[in-house]
């Protein structure tokens, strides 16, 4: 699983943050400060640091950014993981010792997740009892030697309804989780539309499609 490292003094963005990543499937720890970051850094190794690029509040002592950026510089240079730097909207860009992206603030989380997807990928995800793998990698799904090519909407899709495996899901909480709409108006007409393509696709692979089920005037539910 594709670990992720979310440094930030803000207690809202670090927890809205982990717990984005974590519902895409990603392993995620944090950290409120870099002196912190710096002592789990020392131990430990992740594919993807998120750091919020911060100073450090009057009258407060610890390390600056300028010296975790550097700090990163010494030890991180050989096998540095990811880097996503998220930065305050007209704010002065810093020498980035590690270059990465750089992510505005405020900012949508779908940005982390596309920001996350372009330079670690996604984790596959699995309908174990089905044998079903989907690689959001390639968006490709598989079933022993059978697969299918999906596209990016309809893999995400799927990894949300396999990751909330048996919860029914209404299509107004599909359009603002998957789709990151805020106006759910058509919710019900577009997800069907793709919940349709899932489903012949589904059954290219496994011979049927009932592993996505309808819960009439409710939503739908995926099981395994």
């Amino acid at each position: 699983m594709p670990s992720v490292f979310v440094i930030s003094r803000e207690p809202r963005t670090r927890s809205a943050i982990a717990d984005y990543v974590r519902a895409r499937g990603y392993d995620a720890a944090t950290a409120d400060s870099y002196d912190r970051a710096m002592e789990t850094l020392g131990s430990s190794v992740f594919d993807a640091l998120i750091v919020d690029v911060q100073g450090v509040p009057r009258g407060e002592n610890g390390a600056s950014f300028a010296q975790f950026n550097q700090w990163l510089a010494q030890v991180l240079q050989k096998q540095p993981p990811a880097m996503i730097y998220l930065l305050h909207k007209g704010a002065r860009r810093p020498h980035f010792r590690i270059e990465g992206a750089v992510v505005k603030k405020p900012f949508p989380l779908e940005a982390i997740g596309e920001a996350l997807r372009e330079r670690i990928g996604l984790p596959r995800h699995r309908g174990n009892e089905r044998g079903l793998d989907l690689d959001l990698a390639s968006n490709t799904l598989r079933c022993g030697e059978r697969q299918v090519h999906l596209t990016n909407i309809e893999a995400t899709l799927l990894a949300y309804l396999m990751e909330h495996e048996g919860e029914t899901l209404h299509p107004r909480d599909l359009l603002v989780d998957v789709w990151q709409y805020h106006d759910a108006a058509g919710a019900s007409t577009l997800v069907r539309a793709h919940v349709s393509n899932l489903r012949r696709k589904l059954r290219e692979v496994l011979g049927t499609s009932d592993a996505i089920q309808t819960i009439r005037g409710k939503g739908y539910r995926f099981i395994a």
